[in-house]
């Protein structure tokens, strides 16, 4: 299957989706679709257990040409971490800054140090043995929560402003924190030598993303305003995003805060000084690049499962409900520290059990966290992991996702 026959399949196949999803299912779009995708894909693996070896091919073959972990972390996630930080206001993010803070870096190192324990202790337990290091890999990859996710089913939940701004904001920015403990945990287990400490490499990654969104920022903000031609805008804002992105990538710094610190600038600096008949038509076009990107996402999230080794090649009754729950009680203990500690911040004045009960449950995994998870070198392990991140991940969105505007209603 050609490259252009697969991705207008992929579209084919989402619109399709989300047509039923509209007009039957009434979910939340980015729910509906993986729903619906992950049906479709088990629909089909029933049809070859029956005899009809030949019914995943097609999705096999579409899947194939669209690796998640490529097509996210060096494609597309900078187009959708640029559009969905443009609309985050600076203000709102620096009224409730400490939570944020705390929670972008503090509570993702505690989550990855528990959920790492508590599943080698589990899954030990059970007769599973994964070594500790592994564990803390996939506690890395998993402890994160996904601003794809986050951003997209939260805004669809109506939760109270400041607990939201909390909730997107620490999900734009702790995916910089998890790959560089990704990269760090990985680095230990395969035995590569490292190039410079833990430190370094976090000072490196976060603040040279933070340097290299402003800059990013900037040449934006100064092209648009150079130009009144829609083409050229549009080119500019796509140009400097993707061309960001890939510096980033090249030079070892964190990407994904770059593209969030650069959406930051032109959502609270250039478009408010932009003319009216221009940021509209710049504004609808971001706002339409990041609905389509989150829909393509969420069906290649539930399709990816046909491709995910083999699903008999670990005890999954027993082994994926440890990992769901160890990832729960995780973002848990990880949440409940800062609210203990900044109880008087106006944002937390609430009980703190309420507040724990919120955030964990709002502690979104998505799309970020399958792509780490496929993008490990082939090994004995990566099939444990790889089926236990799909497990997160499938509960995250279509557990969580469905029922916290029923459990948190403003």
């Amino acid at each position: 299957m050609d490259l252009l026959f697969a991705f207008s399949m992929l579209l084919s196949v989402t619109a399709v989706f989300g047509v039923i999803n509209e007009r039957y299912l009434r979910l939340e779009p980015s729910i509906g679709l993986m729903l619906l995708a992950l049906l479709a894909a088990f629909a089909l693996a029933g049809l070859r257990l029956m005899g009809w070896a030949d019914a995943l091919d097609g999705v096999l073959s579409m899947v194939a040409q669209f690796n998640l972990s490529e097509v996210l972390l060096n494609g597309v996630l900078c187009f959708m971490l640029f559009a969905g930080s443009a609309g985050v206001q600076v203000a709102d993010l620096r009224e409730n800054r400490a939570v944020i803070v705390f929670l972008a870096f503090g509570s993702t190192l505690i989550a990855c140090g528990v959920t790492g324990l508590l599943l080698s202790w589990g899954l030990g337990l059970l007769g599973i043995d994964l070594p500790l290091g592994y564990a803390l890999v996939f506690g890395a990859l998993i402890s994160p929560t996904d601003p794809i996710a986050a951003l997209a089913i939260l805004q669809a939940v109506g939760l109270p402003k400041p607990l939201e701004t909390i909730i997107s904001g620490e999900s734009l920015f702790n995916d910089g924190v998890g790959v560089v403990l990704f990269t760090l945990a990985l680095t230990q287990v395969s035995g590569a030598p490292e190039e410079s400490s833990a430190l370094g490499l976090f000072l490196r990654e976060v603040l040279g993303g933070v340097g290299l969104g402003l800059l990013t920022g900037l040449v934006m903000h100064v092209l648009l305003f150079r130009t009144r031609t829609y083409a050229n805008q549009l080119l500019i804002t796509l140009g400097a995003v993707s061309l960001g992105y890939s510096v980033a990538l090249q030079i070892d710094v964190s990407g994904p805060i770059a593209m969030v610190v650069a959406g930051l600038v032109v959502g609270n600096v250039t478009w408010p000084r932009l003319a009216d008949d221009v940021k509209a038509p710049l504004s609808a076009f971001w706002g339409g690049i990041e609905s389509v990107l989150n829909s393509l996402l969420f069906v290649m999230m539930g399709l990816v499962v046909v491709t995910v080794h083999s699903l008999a090649s670990a005890p999954l009754l027993k082994l994926l409900p440890v990992a769901i729950l160890a990832c729960l009680v995780a973002r848990a203990v990880s949440v409940y520290i800062p609210i203990a500690v900044l109880d008087r911040t106006p944002a937390l004045n609430a009980d703190r059990f309420g507040l724990t009960k919120l955030l964990t449950w709002g502690g979104l995994r998505g799309g970020l966290a399958l792509a780490l998870a496929l993008s490990l070198p082939e090994s004995e392990i990566k099939p444990l992991i790889t089926n236990m991140t799909f497990a997160v991940v499938a509960f995250s969105v279509l557990v969580q996702g469905s029922t916290i505007s029923k459990l948190f209603k403003p």
